[in-house]
């Protein structure tokens, strides 16, 4: 009497070892092997480490404090604008009020998106912050000159904003708070990581020498456009004018130190005194240089350069804009008691104030145009990836394994003990033995 052999051991269905977490690999089936992780980076489709999900840094709570010291004094700068314009008003005191409410905008609004990681809100702070250290320097250069004559105010407060400016600066610039932004992005899906799989399955980006790995590189024209040349045009047009009116408030200013005020240069010295020579000159500093640095970055073709255009021009026409609108004025009114040779010369003054306002208009328009877009793109972000060879599958218990064959082998029949080979399995021994089931 022959009998059936034992069923097989299915217990190993049961207790399925966990398998090791295999590395990420790259390429269309892992054709370029696996990719490296190293400490501290990203992997695509899954949470961020524990180190990007930290606390807010030091170095950002630090930029909030700055600027909600900025937001108190812009609020302040409000109120005493208001004040003194309803007891005496006055044109020039729009530019004052224009820049508190500047101010306290821009405190609040950096102020509460930095903390979220927005990138906008960081630029905006930057550039605000290099406007602001070219203003104070500018505060405490006049400070220093006029400092027998009540210049030490100008000169403590010119210290004062560069030490806040130049500390907001710093902590921009720091690694963490640069690294508190880009978690940001990388969480909102602003940053395409290397290594991920494109919808066809393959790899994003390329590998280039020394295992860079890039994204997909933005398209740029073989040759410049027209409109990349014409905004540059427009910025050294706006740098020599800029220099032009620099250069004839400084003598203005000189002449008053010395021998009062000159006949035929700024006639608005003769009705509001130096203060008003110094405003302008504290105003076309910045848009000089700017200008200058805009113009050799779009050249290049540089993407921080347009963006950097697009903030400073939109800052720096509104208190320009007010020191001119106060000129027209006074030269529509006044203009017809002066004398010829001097009124040319107001004329000109006049004339060459209007037109940097029109070239800063037309220099904020022409950086958002299609041409200069496509011009200077914005960059991908690249890291650093290995490539490492594929290694052979290890034994052992959580190594692959093949399918047990259930039965003999081919040939073979249920026959009964006699003659009959047990099954055989492939691969490494299974779990220990358990009691069979039936």
């Amino acid at each position: 009497m022959t009998f059936p052999p034992p069923p097989p051991d299915r217990m190993h269905l049961q207790y399925q070892p966990v398998p090791v977490q295999q590395p990420q690999q790259m390429g269309p089936g892992g054709a370029y092997g696996p990719m490296r992780q190293d400490p501290g980076q990203p992997v695509p489709g899954q949470l961020p480490p524990p180190s990007m999900t930290a606390a807010k840094p030091g170095t950002i709570t630090g930029v909030q404090v700055i600027l909600w010291i900025f937001l108190a004094l812009g609020s302040l700068g409000n109120l005493a604008s208001i004040i003194s314009m309803v007891d005496m008003f006055n044109p020039f005191q729009l530019i004052g009020l224009g820049f508190a409410a500047y101010s306290t905008i821009q405190a609040l609004l950096s102020g509460v998106h930095i903390a979220r990681g927005k990138r906008w809100a960081w630029i905006w702070t930057l550039v605000s912050a290099i406007l602001g250290l070219l203003m104070s320097a500018a505060a405490i250069v006049f400070g220093v000159i006029y400092v027998d004559n009540g210049g030490w105010v100008t000169l403590l407060v010119g210290i004062a904003l560069a030490a806040l400016y130049g500390t907001l600066l710093g902590l921009l610039c720091s690694k963490s708070a640069r690294q508190w932004i880009l978690m940001h992005r990388i969480q909102r899906g602003e940053v395409q990581l290397p290594g991920g799989m494109g919808p066809d399955g393959a790899v994003q980006g390329g590998t280039a020498q020394g295992g860079m790995v890039q994204g997909s590189a933005p398209q740029r024209p073989e040759t410049k456009p027209g409109t990349v040349n014409f905004a540059i045009v427009v910025l050294g047009l706006l740098v020599l004018a800029t220099g032009w009116s620099l250069y004839a408030n400084v003598t203005t200013l000189i002449a008053m130190n010395r021998a009062g005020v000159p006949t035929g240069i700024e006639y608005m010295a003769m009705g509001y005194g130096a203060f008003i020579v110094v405003v302008s000159i504290s105003v076309l500093a910045p848009i000089l240089v700017c200008a200058l640095i805009a113009a050799l970055g779009l050249n290049k073709g540089r993407f921080g350069a347009r963006v950097f255009t697009i903030i400073w021009t939109s800052v720096l026409v509104l208190p320009w804009g007010f020191l001119v609108f106060g000129q027209v004025m006074d030269y529509l009114r006044y203009a017809d008691a002066i004398p010829p040779p001097d009124r040319s010369s107001w004329t000109i003054a006049v004339a060459r104030g209007v037109a940097i306002v029109v070239l800063l208009v037309v220099a904020f328009i022409a950086v958002l145009l299609p041409g200069v877009r496509a011009w200077t793109p914005g960059k991908p972000a690249t890291a650093l990836v290995v490539m490492v060879p594929m290694g052979q599958p290890q034994p052992g218990p959580y190594g692959q394994q093949q399918a047990p064959q259930y039965g003999g082998p081919q040939g073979s029949h249920y026959g009964g003990p006699q003659g009959q080979q047990a099954p055989q399995q492939q691969g490494p021994a299974q779990q220990p033995p358990y009691p069979p089931q039936y």
